[in-house]
């Protein structure tokens, strides 16, 4: 009879930090899933902008510096809109799938050659294309305040990775399919 107890205590210990154990696994990963909602609400923001600087080019003649033909800077136009349109695709697959290392590889790529594209539309040799100060100045801005965000985002996939790392919850990680995921740098 004693030894059926000592069975049964053990059986319900181990049910009880099962079912604790997968709560904050769970948890977690809510955890990123709400840092990455804030997060992405913010890189929304640089379509956002894409959009004001581009409509600003197509609807204000006087923004071009010079008389020059205006297909010079086509190309740059062009570059930044892909970029966006690419980053905005990542954004989206990025949401449906936060801890998919894949999905954060294409959304740090892709928001790279969206900084890449800005910086080249709005580098000083690009004399002949003229973007207005405030949108330039609200894309600074932008990249200052996200960067809290990003290192929550980042801190959050890293707790989530340490605890389906530590054992015995890795166990569960593996029998529940809790997959690691990857940071945003």
């Amino acid at each position: 009879m004693l030894d059926a107890w000592w069975f049964w205590a053990i059986v319900a210990v181990s049910v009880f930090w099962s079912v604790g154990a997968y709560q904050r696994l769970v948890g977690l990963r809510t955890q990123v899933n709400k840092q990455f909602a804030v997060l992405e609400g913010l890189m929304l923001r640089y379509q956002a902008l894409v959009q004001d600087a581009t409509t600003a080019a197509v609807t204000a003649p006087s923004g071009w510096h010079t008389a020059v033909a205006p297909e010079l800077g086509a190309s740059h136009w062009t570059r930044l809109q892909v970029a966006a349109n690419l980053s905005a695709m990542a954004l989206a697959h990025m949401q449906e799938h936060p801890l998919e290392p894949s999905s954060a590889i294409a959304l740090v790529a892709t928001s790279r050659d969206l900084q890449d594209a800005w910086e080249a539309l709005t580098h000083p040799d690009v004399y002949y294309v003229s973007v207005p100060p405030e949108l330039t100045q609200r894309w600074a801005e932008l990249g200052i305040s996200i960067q809290p965000d990003i290192e929550r985002f980042n801190q959050a996939v890293e707790n989530y990775n340490e605890a389906i790392a530590m054992f015995p919850a890795v166990l569960l990680a593996r029998l529940f399919h809790f997959k690691a995921g990857r940071i945003l740098a």
